[in-house]
């Protein structure tokens, strides 16, 4: 105990420099200053060892007697006891840290969505949400279980579903349904009847009695292939007709265009709004942040805090920018952008090829005529006699 507390009050070695040796060492045994491990340097000279809280008197001490003190060295005390608050405070941050992490380690922060092709991000939040699972909530009573049933049963685009927990952060993995392929009776009577108008360029009939041929100008919804066999031996029978027929088409499609849009003019000059955000709530850092903007393109950026993956802690902070703007006078309309559309339309819907395609271009609408060679050939199901 005592080398503890000689240790916490400090230790400190000094040289004293001066004629007035001998009188220094009686006023200090007289003043009450204990002096230990001397030794003499020359006739002048002599190095002592005392508390570090007696350095002031024996400073005193020896300018009476003419003496010039030089500290060789100090030892823990003041030194010691700031390192010790130091590392307390640091100590009770860091207790601090860990027990926030182990809160917020209890709470979802984060949700990714993994697997989803068809719903979006927004459609599966937003189910999540109706099942009790959203930012912010307590994780360690959510069922699993009742979960992955109430998400199958809001969204019928879902085959299964999981959701995994690592620290703050949450892992939704689902699997979509699979479109079911068209089902049909293979022995269900069925004529090949024209989709559009044109002029019948070539025919592969697979099974079926052919009722156009080549060069022939047939219109849509006319039949090219018929399901009625007739037999020479018996009744006529009808089967499923099978094949294609590829026919010379001339498409036609009006466009009409959208007036130009208004055009922006950048302003000098910009608005920040820095918010703070603590869970789902948000505080704003500045004054009049609740004031209308008229005609600003709008910035945000959100920094969180946290390790990206592993956790994140429900503190952020949101920085908004706001650019101002004039709008000028409207622009004409994006005609190649029209253009552009119409034709990507046409050669969606064309089961083949285009030949080739112009444009007329009219006051409010662009007309596209195209020349394809494409397969007009579509199936109907008849009645069997």
């Amino acid at each position: 105990m005592r080398r503890t507390g000689g240790s916490l009050r400090g230790k400190a070695r000094v040289e004293l420099l001066g004629g007035g040796t001998d009188r220094l060492l009686n006023a200090c045994a007289e003043a009450g200053v204990p002096l230990w491990d001397i030794g003499f340097h020359g006739a002048a000279c002599l190095h002592a060892g005392l508390w570090e809280r007696d350095l002031p008197r024996l400073e005193k001490i020896a300018a009476l007697c003419q003496c010039e003190m030089k500290t060789l060295e100090l030892r823990c005390g003041s030194g010691s006891i700031g390192r010790v608050r130091a590392r307390s405070r640091l100590a009770v941050f860091a207790a601090v840290g860990a027990m926030l992490l182990a809160l917020s380690s209890l709470f979802i922060w984060d949700i990714e969505v993994v697997g989803n092709e068809k719903l979006s991000k927004g459609e599966i939040l937003r189910a999540l949400a109706d099942c009790g699972v959203s930012e912010g909530c307590f994780w360690p009573t959510a069922d699993a279980e009742r979960i992955r049933s109430a998400m199958l049963l809001r969204c019928e685009k879902l085959a299964w579903m999981t959701l995994n927990v690592r620290g703050s952060r949450a892992t939704v993995l689902v699997l979509e349904r699979e479109e079911k392929p068209a089902i049909y009776d293979e022995h269900a009577a069925a004529d090949l009847i024209a989709s559009r108008g044109g002029v019948v360029w070539g025919l592969s009939v697979k099974n079926g009695r052919t009722l156009v041929g080549r060069g022939e100008l047939v219109t849509a919804g006319q039949t090219l292939v018929s399901g009625a066999m007739d037999s020479p031996t018996g009744p006529a029978r009808a089967v499923r007709a099978e094949g294609s027929v590829t026919a010379e088409t001339w498409p036609e499609r009006s466009i009409f265009l959208s007036p130009g849009a208004r055009q922006k003019e950048r302003k000098n000059g910009f608005r920040l709004i820095v918010g703070l955000r603590f869970g789902k709530n948000r505080f704003n850092l500045v004054t009049n942040s609740r004031k209308e903007l008229d005609e600003c393109d709008k910035i945000v950026k959100e920094y969180t805090l946290g390790v990206g993956g592993l956790f994140r802690f429900p503190l952020g902070l949101s920085v908004e920018i706001f650019r101002p703007y004039r709008a000028a006078d409207a622009s004409a309309p994006d005609l190649s952008g029209a253009k552009a559309r119409a034709l990507a339309a046409l050669e969606e819907e064309t089961d083949g090829e285009i030949l080739s395609c112009d444009f007329e271009e009219g006051d409010a609408r662009i007309v596209l005529r195209a020349h394809c060679l494409e397969n007009i050939a579509l199936t109907k199901e008849t009645e069997n006699p």
